[in-house]
């Protein structure tokens, strides 16, 4: 399946205007809503010569014009090496299906996510921090996660920078 087939598949699984495709520099681009997202993965991935793997899963972060968080699916077929991405934007504190159940390998990608955006996944497995100590508080790649001045202990008697040293508006207002 290439992508064309892949877009005419989930028209007629999910309805044509159920979805936004976005074509760029030769990637294609499927905008899904929230409540489409498990059933449009799942046709991509279970069609005949399909988008078996999941490459990335990853998150941009939003607070214009409200607060959200845009999830990045990238998708692999490797019988024609194409690739299709899959996003869905979520507002804070809402969750996603988890998507363990299509691939095994999203558990940690999900975890990440859920770690550095607080993206909840709903029927993950073991939904817990994978990157930040268990005790952190706030998830750490959220434009409006304060900075902080956290001590971090690096090998080699590496002396780590302090933001309010060497970034200048963090300077001004200190």
């Amino acid at each position: 399946m290439n992508t064309i087939e892949a877009v005419e598949k989930l028209k007629q699984e999910l309805g044509e205007n159920s979805f936004q495709i976005v074509e760029f520099r030769g990637e294609t681009t499927i905008h899904v809503k929230k409540d489409q997202l498990k059933k449009a993965l799942s046709a991509l991935k279970q069609a005949a010569n399909g988008f078996e793997v999941l490459m990335d899963l990853t998150g941009v972060d939003y607070i214009q014009p409200h607060k959200h968080t845009k999830v990045v699916y990238w998708l692999f077929n490797p019988t024609n090496y194409e690739r299709i991405r899959v996003v869905v934007s979520v507002d804070r504190e809402e969750p996603l299906p988890s998507v363990t159940d299509l691939w095994i390998g999203a558990n940690w990608y999900e975890r990440e996510l859920y770690d550095l955006f607080g993206v909840l996944f709903e029927g993950h497995p073991q939904l817990k921090r994978i990157l930040m100590p268990d005790d952190w508080k706030g998830h750490p790649l959220r434009r409006d996660y304060a900075l902080t001045e956290e001590s971090v202990e690096f090998k080699h008697n590496v002396k780590p920078k302090v933001p309010s040293e060497i970034i200048p508006y963090v300077k001004k207002y200190k």
